[in-house]
């Protein structure tokens, strides 16, 4: 075997073992579970400042939806990060009021204040799965959630008071695992079950993210924050 012939069979080697090391920490964010009949979908607002992610969330919801998976979407958040120069931003008092309670922490008001857009939120999502085919009667809100661990309370008001006890969990796929672990601490209790399935967004994909900075960071921040909110007792 000559030299050259060696270093292409040994770059390529490498280079297998370098996407199947990333392939497989995207699979760790991005559960997909094999479905099975469910009471509800539940579908979380939140765009991390690209609509594409928002979008292909609902999408996948409603394909789900339509494909006999369960009879109710349940729409969750009161807002996503803007993504124009128009947005309708949650007013500042109203953000105070929260850091106050104890909802939200006092130094992320400003930037809140900013980005967090309520015209993306739960009824945004309502209104595009209405759009795709699904009957408003079909479709449950919960609008008021202003993080991921509100979002797994308020559902939780929702599938105790109609007697749900399974969820197909939609998110975006590197948000998918915080998510779940976030629910299964608040639904584990009521023995609720939740089967994953991270939404098909076009953008972020298990197999390539790591060819992509921001979402690379999007990641680490994902990282950052299951060990902090682990630390807290906010996971399972």
């Amino acid at each position: 075997m000559s030299f050259l012939l060696f270093f292409v069979c040994f770059l390529m080697l490498a280079l297998i073992i370098i996407w199947t090391t990333y392939y497989v920490k995207g699979k760790r964010f991005a559960l997909r579970d094999n479905l099975r009949k469910a009471d509800a979908i539940v579908v979380l607002a939140g765009s991390r400042g690209n609509i594409k992610f928002l979008d292909g969330k609902i999408r996948t919801a409603v394909n789900l939806y339509h494909q006999g998976w369960a009879p109710y979407i349940i729409c969750s958040g009161k807002f996503s990060a803007k993504i124009n120069d128009t947005p309708n931003l949650i007013p500042l008092e109203e953000l105070q009021e929260a850091a106050r309670k104890g909802r939200i922490q006092k130094k992320d008001i400003d930037k809140a204040a900013r980005t967090w857009d309520i015209n993306l939120g739960a009824n945004y999502l309502q209104k595009k799965a209405v759009a795709m085919g699904v009957p408003k009667e079909n479709i449950l809100l919960e609008n008021e959630s202003l993080h991921t661990r509100e979002n797994a309370e308020y559902v939780l008001d929702i599938l105790r008071k109609h007697n749900f006890s399974h969820i197909i969990l939609v998110t975006s796929p590197f948000h998918q695992l915080r998510t779940y672990l976030t629910f299964a601490k608040v639904l584990q209790p009521y023995n609720i079950e939740i089967t994953n399935y991270y939404a098909d967004t076009g953008e972020w994909h298990p197999a390539t993210w790591f060819l992509f900075k921001e979402y690379r960071a999007l990641v680490n921040s994902e990282i950052k924050r299951i060990k902090l909110y682990r630390a807290k007792g906010d996971l399972l």
